[in-house]
């Protein structure tokens, strides 16, 4: 089923696109659901999900709200190349601590049927791409934990369109927490040391030792989130759990402040971009040749964390007249690496995979690639995914980085036979 727009869009303009930015589907195309943020389609653009309350569609903002929901999760998207609106449907799938679907059963964390339809939708505006814009308001969960959000097509969920991970906690306990240097004299320079400590008072913990879970993550991502550390003291007489590790359990690379660059017009170049060409049918924007900061000093930059935000310069909607750009990077190593280089953030959600790894040109002797971005402000850096364990071998690794956390307490619910979570804390 689909929603007819009047307008007609010639079927010659797609095919005047370069090959390598053409959608096609393909029997190569994975329809195997995977728990984690992923987008299943090639024409599906810009996924946020954020709270409500964010004025501009932007991926600074985590996914995760207090139980009762009252700034509630919005999943905005595109697809592109039309001026139809397909018929979509999400579902919703309560997660265990390790992202592995749960036993519960839909009644016991849903309020209604877990079908429901994304029938929100708008037409882009004067755009070089068309492209229809979905707006998905995430129903109220009845318990906390992790959630994942799942878009398939019409009535086959077998049909991926995205999947995107959330969270929802009622904290039950409270928590401090900080970020300090590490206790290693060599990481020092490099890492960041996360303690904290737990205060359950007000919520009975039969065993903290075994029935207290802690993720941390930086910058929202999932990749290199900590599992599994243990409480270093526990103190059952004032019901108080402190972690203060000392062999680096707790520590995380500082990584560097962001690249960005600025495409919120196509009049003139942005911050970061050297050149833009605008033809009939698409925009190209060249930025400036990127090379590696491994050995430069640490400088600061007020960055996204490595989010981005949806926003134009020229029109009144950043939603619906922002246009898609081809977005060209260059990375000049001096010489061919052995390792595989990916242009690397939330603009490709954190994943590696064909469409982010940059290619090496013998002509130039540049590594390049290009991506396909609604207009706005972006942060990037660039990996090595091997190399995840020194990720300044390209970027540097500073210990005053600014960087994000979230300390995520999950607790063993045995009624429930699941995790559910009871505190939450976000800090710099």
């Amino acid at each position: 089923m689909k929603f007819h727009n009047i307008k007609i869009i010639p079927f010659l303009v797609i095919f005047a696109l370069p090959n390598y930015l053409i959608y096609a589907a393909s029997a190569s195309d994975s329809k195997h659901l995977e728990y984690r943020n992923r987008v299943y389609k090639e024409n599906i653009k810009t996924v946020i999900l954020f709270p409500a309350d964010d004025i501009k569609a932007s991926s600074v903002y985590p996914a995760a709200i207090p139980l009762n929901q009252s700034i509630p999760l919005v999943l905005k998207f595109d697809e592109l190349f039309t001026d139809e609106a397909e018929y979509y449907k999400a579902k919703i799938i309560h997660c265990n601590m390790n992202w592995e679907p749960s036993h519960l059963s839909e009644m016991q964390y849903l309020y209604e049927y877990n079908e429901f339809s994304i029938d929100q939708f708008d037409f882009s505006i004067a755009t070089k791409i068309p492209f229809t814009h979905f707006t998905f308001r995430v129903p109220k969960v009845k318990l906390p934990g992790n959630y994942l959000l799942v878009v398939y097509r019409e009535n086959n969920a077998n049909d991926l369109i995205l999947s995107r991970r959330f969270i929802v906690y009622d904290q039950k306990i409270g928590i401090t927490g900080n970020t300090g240097l590490s206790s290693g004299v060599a990481q020092r320079n490099m890492n960041q040391q996360i303690e904290f400590m737990i205060d359950y008072t007000n919520f009975p913990i039969p065993n903290p030792y075994l029935d207290i879970q802690v993720v941390i993550r930086q910058n929202d991502r999932w990749d290199n989130a900590i599992f599994g550390l243990k409480p270093t003291i526990i103190r059952e007489d004032v019901s108080q759990l402190e972690y203060r590790h000392f062999n680096f359990e707790n520590n995380f690379n500082g990584g560097n402040e962001f690249r960005f660059f600025d495409i919120r017009t196509t009049h003139y170049g942005g911050r970061n971009v050297e050149k833009t060409n605008i033809s009939d049918t698409q925009v190209d924007a060249y930025l400036f040749i990127d090379e590696p900061r491994t050995t430069q000093p640490y400088t600061f930059i007020a960055d996204l964390n490595g989010g981005f935000v949806i926003e134009n310069l020229e029109g009144k909607d950043n939603l619906l007249e922002s246009d898609y750009i081809n977005v060209h990077f260059f990375l000049d190593l001096k010489e061919k690496s052995e390792k595989d280089i990916f242009i690397f953030g939330k603009l490709t959600d954190w994943n590696y995979g064909d469409i982010n790894k940059m290619k090496y040109i013998n002509a130039s002797g540049l590594y390049s690639g290009i991506l396909r971005l609604k207009q706005g402000l972006y942060d990037f850096s660039y990996s090595i995914p091997e190399n995840m364990e020194n990720p300044g071998i390209l970027e540097g690794n500073h210990f005053e980085t600014k960087n994000e956390y979230e300390i995520i307490i999950y607790f063993k619910d045995q009624l429930l036979g699941t995790d559910i979570i009871i505190g939450y804390l976000k800090f710099i």
